[in-house]
């Protein structure tokens, strides 16, 4: 099933393997759905199963023939942070794997039967008597449950093979019951990785069964849709090919494989197996991109930053969502010599620099102080992470012909029954935020770039040109004020021409734009474009547009090309006439 990467040592003289296989569908693993075992978070004696395997061949006790309990328990080492955010190897901590698919495997590849680990780490499976087979535990959460999921972690070095951690061989015995329990090392032996860090996989599996736990108690029938979590030991900070560990960063990336998360792993440099808050931080990207909706641009961005609003809610939810499903407000991120230091960040007493609509600091603290009990500074409210999820799934909020802002979020949340206006209304102002509706209209908060408000301008219909800037004053291709966002609105389809016009800066300046409709991109109007001409300053599109609200996200593609040494300040007339 697999190659035999290295052994461990394993208690009760079995050999105990890291192994990488190949990764299966659900429906090609079991022909009956898997439910964790035990019935609830206080069991320790996860209730017996066994699972025949599609396409298999699997050797179902008979009732004539004996058979064999096999239980156990897996864990695997948990490294906590020291005070500087450093990973902290001397006082590592045995947990239980929860949730994770365990098989008893015969010597010839078949699924003898299958099981889930409990809460507790524990599992419990039935088989035949005297049976040569192996305990597998795979790096997969899977649930056909009313709370449904697919998480896996799988090596994208190797073929996005599927982790999992192997027994040796051995019999089953005729005794009644026997005890198989394995345990992943972080193989770490003071001064380098020694060993197979057989532990990270299952570090990574269990921020994410956090994760899940969270959103399951308040939606019992959620549905996640199936997650990939690609870590190697060869995933580094060098932006290339991913299957060659080129990752650039730990991240989630939305188009690829439908939504994937990789994960870094490059030793003395930047490791996040054990750093839950990043695991799960990208985790919300994911839930944001498959369960809500966002409309993050992506890119470059820190705590002090003026940002572009989309990337400033996408960025600010993770960061929050961190601190709720960990339970811990500091966000610790290990790096360097040793995985000795790191990077430490007080989501709920940041001081934040620049706040506003576009600061992710802001956005996360006002988010992390919804949900939190303990009221502090201007925070009143206690309601818990279950109206923000009511809101982000919501077809009003994932459905809105705005783009996805912190304004958004919280129109939605006034209406919700536990959220208290007034306190909001304290937290949003706490954050130098004023704007009104899920546009934000009337803010008074420019982040000192007067051409970032209104923050959306309106044209019509053979109506008055819009005025609009695209600056460099906060950085490129995602800051505050390098793109501007105007409504158009149109009661009947008609053939249009929009002209985006330039009224000053140099004569290198280029003028783009985008025709959005709700989170779907229309048109991208720019020089290379079949819809667009250029000349001089001046950029075109001419067609036909049906009934309806759009966005227009104008800027000049010198401040968002990020490589760019012509970046500067220019001013912009936008106006749409009907092509008569």
């Amino acid at each position: 099933n697999g190659t035999l990467i290295a052994a461990l040592p394993f208690q009760d003289k079995e050999e105990e393997r890291f192994v990488k296989i190949i990764r299966l569908s659900a429906a090609s693993i079991f022909t009956a759905a898997l439910t964790a075992c035990g019935g609830g978070e206080g069991s320790n004696s996860p209730a017996p199963q066994s699972i025949a395997p599609a396409g298999l061949s699997p050797q179902a006790p008979e009732q004539s023939t004996s058979t064999v309990t096999l239980s156990g328990k897996l864990t695997y080492d948990r490294v906590p942070h020291l005070e500087n955010a450093g990973l902290d190897f001397a006082n590592s901590l045995e947990m239980p794997i929860r949730g994770a698919v365990v098989e008893a495997i015969s010597r010839s590849g078949d699924i003898l039967a299958a099981t889930q680990t409990g809460p507790d780490g524990t599992y419990s499976l039935s088989v035949n008597a005297q049976t040569e087979l192996r305990i597998q535990a795979k790096a997969q959460l899977l649930s056909s449950a009313a709370a449904s999921w697919d998480f896996s972690v799988t090596d994208n070095t190797n073929n996005n093979r599927l982790y999992a951690l192997q027994g040796a061989f051995a019999s089953s015995g005729e005794n009644s019951s026997q005890i198989r329990d394995l345990h992943a090392e972080h193989g770490w032996n003071g001064q380098v990785y020694e060993g197979v860090r057989a532990a990270a996989p299952f570090a990574i599996l269990d921020s994410v069964y956090d994760a899940a736990q969270v959103f399951a108690k308040i939606d019992p029938n959620i549905d996640f849709p199936p997650l990939e979590l690609r870590w190697s030991e060869f995933n580094r900070t060098i932006i290339g090919d991913r299957s060659q560990g080129f990752i650039g960063s730990s991240a989630y990336f939305p188009d690829d494989d439908g939504g994937t998360i990789y994960i870094l792993g490059e030793e003395g440099r930047d490791t996040d197996e054990f750093d839950a808050h990043v695991i799960v931080h990208e985790w919300g990207h994911y839930f944001e991109d498959r369960i809500s909706r966002t409309d993050s641009i992506g890119g470059v961005h820190s705590l002090d930053d003026r940002l572009d609003a989309r990337l400033a809610l996408s960025e600010g939810w993770s960061n929050a969502l961190s601190a709720i499903v960990t339970g811990d407000p500091v966000y610790k991120d290990s790096s360097g010599f040793g995985q000795s230091a790191g990077f430490i960040y007080d989501i709920e007493n940041h001081e934040v620099t620049n706040p506003g609509w576009f600061n992710e600091a802001s956005v996360a603290a006002i988010i992390y102080d919804i949900v939190d009990e303990a009221p502090d500074d201007a925070d009143g409210i206690s309601a818990g992470l279950g109206p923000i999820y009511d809101v982000m799934t919501s077809p009003s909020y994932i459905d809105t012909p705005v783009f996805m802002t912190i304004f958004a979020l919280t129109d939605g949340l006034r209406g919700q029954d536990a959220i208290d206006n007034d306190a909001l209304n304290a937290l949003l102002e706490r954050e130098f935020i004023s704007g009104n509706g899920p546009d934000g209209a009337g803010e008074q908060n420019s982040g000192a770039i007067l051409s970032a408000l209104p923050i959306y301008k309106e044209v019509s219909l053979n109506g008055p040109a819009a005025q609009l800037c695209s600056v460099d004053d906060a950085g490129v291709f995602n800051k505050l004020g390098n793109r501007e966002f105007i409504f158009l609105n149109l009661e009947n389809a008609d053939d249009v021409t929009l002209t985006l016009l330039k009224t000053s800066g140099d004569d290198s300046r280029d003028p783009d734009f985008n025709i959005w409709q709700g989170d779907t991109l229309l048109h991208g109007v720019s020089s290379s474009s079949f819809v667009s001409t250029t000349n001089g300053g001046q950029e075109v599109f001419q067609g036909r547009l049906s009934q309806g609200q759009y966005i227009i996200e104008a800027f000049d593609f010198l401040n968002i090309n990020g490589a760019s040494s012509n970046r500067g300040d220019s001013c912009y007339n936008f106006s749409v006439t009907a092509a008569r």
